[in-house]
């Protein structure tokens, strides 16, 4: 299909007009669903959206119609948190969770991110890149048609370029959109290294090497207690946004680690995971820029003792996004059984969940001047479900529903069954 591109007859197109601002508070609510909806894609951007009747009118120019009648419609979906690149498998870790054991016990039998970075060491270069093209290729299917990946497995300087190197090579065997983001201080090493000289070593060595080559557009950092404090995080968000250097803190995993207030009055695009951010802290940051990414289905697989209040983050005007966080743990690829499980996890409303896997999610990432909406003038990427309204994505836990994904006017994955 070329990238230019006539639907028709969508039973709901779901636009989520971008208004120069991440939705929060009452705007995540909002769909701007256009029933017996149409939408116009001319070298591969939106030149119309509106009515059947309109867009048959003005726009009967040739190029390929798509009827999507009996379907839904809306903004390509973004993943804005994932850890795809590693070797090994953690499957064993999970029955021992089930089984009592705690994070600590885990680590002292072997297990823990640590355990994925010696075998990521270990493991050859085309190893890591089918793992990663293989991810992409799973994660597509849910119709995603922009895909966030970190580094975050090296944990040294020449281990974490080469997995960004990796990346780089890896994104040109798929046909989603790949955002690389840099995550050096991911976990406090466990090799005689202490964390203020690693921290040190993030700044003057891993960001500039970075930089210089040009192999990511993002830095990502953890505000963990265990792990790096609000202080040493403070550092690096200081530092890179003195050199232009966009960022993510994954922030209260864990534990309160201060994180999410670290994050916030340091400017950084989002925060993510958020589970144990105290609701005294939520209310007193107040409304935010920075866009808060939570995610369901880790912490269900990491069997918190509690969620993040997602509820409250929406009251308090801070936008929400949600993510499935792939990673060594555990391999979440659907980000519409994410969306649905941000509504059974947090009670979202299926229309919450879906503004924070679109537009939200793209401002998660700065990528919202061209995506995450179906505004004219944006890239013409969007999601087609083969259900009749937005509310299904909430209903349809599990179920294959997603009918094809559309980046710049061309189709990059369809369901063939």
């Amino acid at each position: 299909m070329s990238d230019d591109l006539t639907i028709v007859h969508a039973s709901s197109l779901a636009c989520i007009f971008d208004h120069n601002k991440p939705r929060a508070g009452k705007a995540q609510s909002e769909l701007d669903i256009i029933h017996d909806g149409g939408i116009a894609i001319r070298n591969g951007k939106i030149v119309a959206v509106g009515s059947t009747d309109m867009i048959l009118r003005d726009y009967s120019d040739g190029g390929t119609v798509l009827d999507a009648s009996g379907k839904t419609i809306i903004p390509g979906l973004v993943e804005c948190h994932s850890h795809p690149i590693f070797a090994g498998n953690r499957h064993w870790e999970y029955v021992r969770r089930l089984e009592g054991a705690t994070g600590k016990e885990i680590r002292a039998e072997g297990g823990g991110i640590w355990s994925t970075i010696v075998n990521t060491r270990k493991a050859g270069d085309d190893e890591l890149i089918y793992n990663a093209v293989r991810a992409f290729e799973l994660i597509a299917a849910g119709g995603v048609t922009t895909l966030e990946v970190k580094s975050g497995y090296g944990l040294d300087r020449d281990g974490e370029l080469r997995l960004l190197r990796l990346l780089n090579e890896a994104a040109k065997q798929t046909k989603m959109d790949i955002v690389i983001t840099f995550l050096g201080a991911h976990i406090a090493p466990q090799d005689g290294r202490s964390t203020d000289d690693f921290v040190l070593s993030v700044k003057n060595e891993m960001i500039p090497a970075v930089l210089e080559q040009n192999i990511a557009v993002a830095h990502d950092l953890s505000c963990e207690n265990g792990d790096f404090s609000a202080q040493q995080a403070k550092m690096l968000i200081d530092y890179s946004n003195e050199l232009g250097f966009p960022v993510h803190v994954h922030a209260d995993a864990s534990s309160d680690s201060k994180g999410w207030r670290t994050a916030v009055e340091g400017g950084v695009l989002s925060a993510d995971h958020l589970t144990y951010t105290p609701d005294s802290e939520i209310v007193s940051v107040g409304a935010t820029d920075t866009v808060a990414v939570l995610l369901p289905v880790a912490e269900q697989f990491y069997l918190d003792e509690r969620k993040a209040n997602g509820k409250l983050f929406i009251e308090n005007n801070v936008p929400v996004a949600v993510a499935t966080d792939y990673c060594s743990s555990f391999q979440a690829t659907s980000l519409p059984l994410t969306i649905a499980a941000a509504c059974s996890w947090f009670k979202f409303t299926p229309a919450q969940a879906i503004v924070g896997a679109t537009l939200n999610a793209a401002y998660a990432l700065g990528k919202n001047h061209d995506r995450g909406s179906l505004d004219i003038g944006k890239k013409g990427d969007l999601t087609i479900f083969n259900c009749e309204h937005p509310n299904q994505l909430g209903t349809s836990i599990g179920a294959p529903i997603v009918d094809a994904a559309i980046s710049s006017g061309s189709v990059i994955w369809e369901n063939k069954q």
